[in-house]
């Protein structure tokens, strides 16, 4: 639909989905609403006897625990108003695209830079023969961040998002007693990959040599880290949010 030149532009969905082969704008989807409300916790309360209100054991190290969260989009089909088997044409192939795919990243082009990763868990196409029109309620099963699309160290100009954004090197060099403070403005703990580029470098009494990489587990806000040694090391990791 969207390569056809005579489709008046008014016509092609500007927003939509994207999971997996599936395009709900090259499909002549429109994307209505969206329902992204925040996922349930995964509590951890202990009442104990003679002691007013529970024990919260819900964080750790700063953190918050979830449960998946539901996703849900409302896209409309304009079909014509005679032409019913097409439209079942149309309501059987968005459930034979959507339906059967595994686990994998669903795009919304709501949410800049970031995408979902998750599963469909029901697709409700409701057929409307006097307007010639399908509606169809589309369901995800998701995990509860959302994930940012490139590394959170490499600065794609075009992806800046200047309301949360921050700018810092992805490559130290490390000579003798060097600290390197990173930052992790996401809305939990971030893994980090540090990888040594040249040299060697240790931290916390182990040594890392050229080509082998380290785990850092980053909370919120910023970390010093504390090396020595004399090498290059490069960090990379993606950042999540709570959106």
């Amino acid at each position: 639909m969207l390569s056809d030149p005579s489709v008046p532009f008014e016509q092609i969905p500007l927003e939509g989905i994207v999971f997996g082969d599936f395009d709900s704008r090259k499909e002549g989807w429109f994307l209505t609403t969206r329902e992204a409300s925040s996922p349930d916790e995964q509590e951890v309360v202990e009442n104990v006897p003679f002691r007013q209100g529970p024990f919260d054991f819900s964080t750790y190290q700063g953190d918050r625990f979830f449960k998946n969260r539901q996703i849900k989009y409302t896209l409309m089909y304009f079909g014509d108003y005679d032409a019913y088997d097409d439209r079942k044409d149309v309501e059987q192939e968005i459930k034979r695209q959507l339906v059967p795919q595994t686990i994998t990243e669903l795009y919304d082009t709501h949410d800049i830079i970031y995408h979902w990763r998750g599963k469909v868990k029901s697709v409700e196409v409701e057929d409307d023969a006097k307007f010639g029109t399908l509606t169809a309620t589309v369901t995800f099963d998701c995990y509860p961040f959302a994930i940012r699309d490139d590394d959170e160290f490499d600065d794609v100009w075009d992806d800046v998002y200047f309301p949360h954004w921050i700018f810092q090197e992805k490559t130290y060099t490390v000579n003798g007693n060097t600290t390197i403070r990173l930052a992790n403005i996401g809305s939990h703990a971030m893994e980090v990959v540090g990888k040594v580029k040249s040299g060697s470098v240790t931290y916390n009494g182990a040594t890392i040599t050229s080509g082998q990489t380290k785990r850092f587990s980053l909370r919120k806000g910023s970390t010093n880290l504390a090396f020595s040694g004399n090498g290059v090391i490069e960090f990379s990791g993606t950042r999540e949010e709570m959106i």
